[in-house]
């Protein structure tokens, strides 16, 4: 008869030393774990204000292009027999140096838009951001306005503008615009 152990009759009994190497490769495989918690709890707390950072300019970027557009529609948009109220409009979207400077230009083409009995209106065809920082900025818009006048009822114009904001108390205001070739 063969005599048996508590593991089997052919299985030897596990040494002291066994028992050292499984419990050496549990705490070594512990501490990579540990190791890889610690790398993905830093990663993740790296990319949240990178996250946060880009969801800003984002949000910048689209409050920037959204002023532009909106200037560039209306003040393609006008009619002759509306001038005070076009006025008004555009004064609510332009920082108070270029308010003084577009009033002047008005002032001198109101009467040739009077006598013409133009009316217009302006659609956006593309905008992009050319430059941005926290308080000013530069977008590019194209542009077309459908022209009616005394003199030709069907006037198709096309523009191309670089238009310059900056921020004042937390609104984008229009500071100058100039056609771009």
């Amino acid at each position: 008869m063969s005599s048996s152990t508590p593991h089997g009759p052919d299985v030897p009994a596990p040494s002291h030393d066994d028992s050292r190497l499984r419990w050496g490769i549990a705490a070594f495989l512990a501490l990579v774990a540990a190791v890889a918690v610690v790398a993905l709890v830093l990663d993740v707390v790296s990319l949240r204000p990178r996250a946060e950072a880009a969801s800003s300019d984002q949000a910048s970027r689209s409050a920037v292009t959204r002023a532009a557009e909106r200037f560039t529609v209306q003040v393609n948009t006008y009619d002759a027999a509306s001038m005070p109220r076009y006025q008004r409009s555009m004064n609510a979207m332009m920082s108070p140096k270029f308010r003084a400077d577009y009033k002047k230009v008005l002032e001198q083409l109101a009467g040739t838009i009077k006598q013409a009995k133009v009316r217009s209106r302006g659609e956006v065809l593309a905008s992009g951001v050319a430059g941005l920082d926290p308080d000013s900025a530069q977008v590019l818009v194209v542009s077309d306005a459908s022209v009616k006048t005394v003199f030709d009822p069907n006037v198709a114009r096309h523009f191309r503008w670089e238009v310059s904001l900056v921020k004042i108390h937390g609104r984008w205001l229009v500071d100058d615009f100039t056609p771009v070739a």
